[in-house]
């Protein structure tokens, strides 16, 4: 006998009862016979409309109270991950100064792969409690839920590590705070750990050889482009101060002067809103909306500013309550030796569909090695 689907084996939902239905339930009728009767009609038509909407909404009922009650849960076990990036990063700072072996490390991009996917990562030990009480105790201190980052911490760490010349500032001691995250920063604060960001990229600088080999390579098979007369003009301004400039002299030359005014009126309007409110605000009030209870506001000159400040220290404040939950179902997970849930981060990199960056990197390293006179493997 064939197996039946389980939707098709479920017994389908009964339909609501119609008004005529409820209007003649002799039950309903003598539950009414406590009340004058002027009104029972209209009652058991509102009461048939009830069952309407429960019909209609109410499992979107249920589900939207599972989420109000539920709904920091989600996102601590997304950020209890950023204590595996930043260990992984750790890792990944001794590995490039040669300080230890880790198993399956070949290149840079295995740890940017693991990264991608933290929850399988096979090199880190599991989340210890002291790791994540130091979690705690930076969500404590947190004032702007924008610094819960998930993915690699070190992205803009080893770019500028690699290539110099793309930090402005002078000061190559405060280039490298501003390079790290305020997790990385306050991990290392509080672990002792900020001497591994001075270790030498030993590893980067090997694989950085053999890339700039194959480039070069490439380049030299290319034809050389054709020679083009340099063009003295300066581009067309396509945002900012110089495009508004342009678009303000336009339409003073070129459209009647109700337009100009109007754009006038319209960057003037700027100034009137909060330096966060466009993109803060809309997302404050909903959280304070789902709060569920009252959440003090402190005071502010400006009352925008003072509820998304209220609305940021409510949603970390419940992240640190959820956590307690979501590291016993992690442990849990791990004891039982259950896989987790992927955690993947795909936006953080462009769409290489199935090749992974060690895929990418592999290549172009081997490329460089081949251009080099040296043996095509990764041994190296």
């Amino acid at each position: 006998m064939a197996d039946t689907p389980l939707e098709e084996s479920q017994p389908a939902a009964p339909a609501p009862r119609s008004e005529a239905d409820i209007l003649a339930d002799p039950r309903l009728r003598a539950a009414l016979s406590h009340y004058q009767p002027l009104f029972h009609e209209q009652c058991l038509r509102g009461y048939a409309a009830v069952l309407a909407d429960l019909a209609r909404n109410g499992q979107v009922y249920e589900s939207n109270l599972e989420y109000l009650l539920h709904q920091h849960e989600a996102d601590a076990r997304t950020y209890l991950w950023m204590i595996q990036h930043q260990k992984l990063f750790d890792l990944e700072c001794q590995w490039r100064a040669g300080l230890v072996e880790v198993p399956d490390a070949q290149l840079t991009a295995d740890f940017e792969d693991w990264h991608d996917d933290i929850a399988a990562c096979p090199v880190l030990p599991p989340i210890t409690a002291e790791e994540l009480a130091t979690f705690d105790a930076f969500l404590a201190q947190l004032a702007d839920p924008k610094a819960l980052t998930v993915g690699n911490p070190g992205g803009e760490f080893w770019l500028h590590r690699r290539y110099p010349g793309f930090q402005d500032d002078d000061d190559d001691d405060q280039d490298r705070l501003n390079d790290l995250t305020e997790w990385t920063q306050f991990w290392d604060l509080h672990r002792g750990t900020g001497y591994l960001r001075t270790l030498p990229d030993r590893r980067g600088e090997l694989e950085h050889r053999y890339e700039r080999a194959a480039r070069e390579a490439r380049r030299a098979q290319q034809p050389p482009a054709p020679a083009t007369p340099q063009d003295p003009r300066p581009h067309a301004p396509t945002y900012g101060p110089d495009f508004d400039a342009l678009v303000r002299e336009w339409l003073g030359r070129y459209e009647p002067a109700v337009k100009r005014r109007q754009f006038d009126i319209k960057e003037q309007l700027k100034a009137f809103d909060a330096e966060q409110d466009v993109d803060d605000l809309p997302l404050a009030l909903e959280r304070l909306q789902n709060a569920g209870r009252p959440v003090p506001i402190g005071a502010h000159a400006d009352w925008r500013i003072a509820v998304i400040e209220a609305a940021n220290r409510h949603y970390l404040d419940q992240l640190r309550a959820s956590l307690p939950q979501v590291y016993e179902d992690y442990c849990q997970r791990e004891s039982l030796g259950i896989q987790h849930p992927e955690h993947r981060h795909e936006w953080r990199i462009p769409d290489l569909g199935d090749e992974t960056h060690f895929d990418e990197q592999a290549e172009l390293i081997r490329e460089g090695r081949r251009a080099l006179n040296e043996p095509d493997d990764l041994n190296f």
